[in-house]
């Protein structure tokens, strides 16, 4: 790939800042750290991404811990990262089922890949479904499981800070994702175009790498690769090869395609990592984190 692969790179830090912009739109105006930390927040998710290759189990949290570091309070600090992330999960499952009724219908894959794109079809379909349901009907799931816990350990007097923090949180979730929807559109708006950089990101890496494919072929791999990008080392470069064969694109690329993914992300986990040792250790706005009171 050469110098080439730095358009990868570039590609995906234009994602970030777009990603930057949909959880501006998560956090009020009141609150709202600013674009410029929220892409560093964004940016040392992706470096814990990529360190320990566990998606989004330790980078989310991460986010949302930085963003409380800034005076945002908990309850909405994790409200904002979650939102946000829920709303990219949405555009992905929206995407999936595009890939996958195109594929079926129009390039007439192999048996196997045919059976894996119902799978991807069903399963994208019922999250958006169930995400639908509990968004229309103010469902609390998580808190409602947390005091089920809560009183089977018989620590109703203990928790009852935490089940109030739960119960914050939740609501500031549903104010975005549901009580809003001029920013819910925005917030979608946003996450569509960053799905969009990453067709164009994977569009560029093959097309870099010599392979003759089309825009179309290269949005539905890596439609249908999003699951293997969370996969351990070994398996999600497999599941590529799998793919890319099924696809009748060079196995080598798909195998490429995955390690290039890898090392971008290794290169944003560098400059995260940079920017997480030059931050105070305190909040930049003590004084509007004693406005929001208690935590």
């Amino acid at each position: 790939m050469g110098w080439k692969f730095f358009g990868v790179v570039l590609i995906f830090g234009i994602q970030e800042v777009v990603r930057a912009l949909a959880l501006v739109e998560c956090l009020s105006q009141e609150t709202c750290p600013g674009l410029r930390k929220l892409v560093h927040i964004r940016v040392i998710g992706e470096g814990i991404r990529a360190v320990t290759l566990t998606g989004p189990l330790l980078s989310e949290p991460a986010r949302a811990w930085l963003i409380r570091r800034e005076g945002v309070s908990s309850s909405e600090a994790v409200a904002a990262a979650v939102a946000e992330y829920a709303a990219n999960s949405f555009s992905t499952a929206f995407l999936t089922i595009w890939g996958a009724l195109y594929l079926v219908a129009y390039l007439h894959p192999p048996q196997e890949l045919r059976v894996a794109s119902f799978v991807f079809l069903g399963g994208a379909a019922g999250y958006l479904l169930l995400a639908f349901v509990l968004l229309y009907c103010r469902a609390r799931v998580a808190g409602a499981v947390a005091a089920k816990i809560v009183a089977l350990t018989g620590l109703q007097a203990r928790a009852s800070g935490f089940l109030e923090g739960i119960r914050r949180t939740e609501d500031a979730m549903l104010l975005v994702l549901r009580d809003r929807p001029a920013t819910l559109a925005r917030i979608a708006a946003y996450e569509f175009i960053a799905q969009l950089l990453l067709l164009m990101e994977t569009y560029w890496a093959l097309i870099s790498m010599g392979v003759a494919t089309s825009p179309l072929m290269a949005s539905i791999a890596e439609i249908l690769t999003k699951l293997a990008n969370i996969a351990f080392a070994g398996a999600a470069e497999g599941a590529y090869v799998l793919l890319f064969l099924a696809l009748g694109l060079p196995a080598a690329a798909g195998f490429a395609l995955s390690l290039v993914k890898r090392i971008r992300s290794l290169a944003f986990a560098l400059i995260g990592l940079g920017i997480l040792a030059l931050l105070p250790n305190r909040p930049s706005r003590p004084a509007l984190a004693t406005k929001i009171g208690p935590q």
